[in-house]
């Protein structure tokens, strides 16, 4: 019974030193680039007027909208076409994992019940 508990505060601490080292610099990371982000998207564009005239490219000249979107990107500023093209780069990286993992379960022998069910 002893050595149980002494096993369980062990851990504990095991666990939360790994947190600490591990988890906390990757979560508060992840908080302070979404917050630079969302900052410099506010101060560069403003997003409803950009969707606005896109969807009157959209309804009054279909082939006009590649010349619109090289319009858009050549007036913008420097730091507003970084961010775009790291948001493009992280949404690919993204999209091939989940393909990825869509894959490994549609191509595994174990029935995908078997998944819904955990």
């Amino acid at each position: 019974m002893q050595t149980d508990m002494l096993k369980k505060r062990i851990m504990r601490r095991v666990y939360a030193i790994w947190f600490v080292r591990r988890a906390l610099p990757v979560l508060g990371g992840s908080f302070l680039s979404l917050a630079i982000a969302l900052k410099m998207t506010a101060d560069s564009f403003f997003v409803a007027e950009i969707m606005r005239s896109f969807k009157f490219v959209l309804a009054h000249n279909l082939m006009g909208l590649p010349r619109y979107i090289e319009s858009a990107l050549n007036s913008a500023e420097p730091s507003t076409l970084i961010l775009i093209a790291m948001a493009g780069i992280v949404s690919f990286a993204l999209a091939v994992k989940l393909l990825r993992s869509v894959r490994s379960i549609l191509s595994s022998p174990v029935s995908v019940a078997s998944y819904i069910k955990r």
